[in-house]
């Protein structure tokens, strides 16, 4: 990965990481939340073929860490 990738997986991981805290107040709410930032990168990757499938990758990221955050606590 470039300099480059790393800034967009970072500049995307706070979404996942929020998506994951949306987990506490309703797991639906957060899922759901997630899945729509997914599908709207998805579909800028699709319409402007700018890359945006790396920004679903730092979503994803930062779902799965906060997840694991949110379940070591939940414990």
């Amino acid at each position: 990965m470039t300099k480059e990738d790393w800034v967009r997986l970072g500049m995307h991981l706070p979404w996942g990481l929020m998506g994951a805290a949306l987990l506490l107040y309703d797991p639906s709410v957060g899922i759901f939340a997630t899945l729509l930032m997914c599908i709207y990168e998805g579909f800028n990757d699709w319409r402007k073929k700018d890359a945006s499938y790396k920004d679903v990758l730092g979503i994803v990221w930062g779902f799965l860490i906060g997840s694991f955050i949110v379940w070591r606590f939940w414990l």
